[in-house]
């Protein structure tokens, strides 16, 4: 019964969101707000990614090994296709090792 209520307050959680964003439409955001909500999908996706690597004693170092070789790739190339190609191929090489 407790998971049913736990998904009934997140649905109601979501759905209040929902509803005042469309009853506050014709309000303006002030910029800093604006600049400040720009950062949340990245932020979302790094506490995705350091959440999903915190816990992976069996994994070994290979999950690690290859975010930190993707994330280099990254910083030194600039595009995305390169550090999600170089960390699967990391990723796979140490799992093989």
């Amino acid at each position: 019964m407790s998971a049913i209520l736990t998904i009934l307050g997140m649905g109601a959680g979501v759905y209040a969101l929902r509803v005042s964003g469309l009853a506050l439409r014709d309000i303006a955001v002030p910029p800093a707000w604006e600049r400040a909500l720009g950062f949340v999908p990245v932020a979302v996706l790094t506490a995705l990614v350091v959440s999903g690597l915190a816990g992976r004693a069996e994994g070994g170092p290979a999950p690690i090994g290859a975010a930190a070789g993707a994330a280099l790739v990254a910083r030194l190339s600039g595009r995305m296709w390169a550090c999600i190609l170089s960390g699967m191929a990391l990723y796979w090489l140490l799992r093989l090792a």
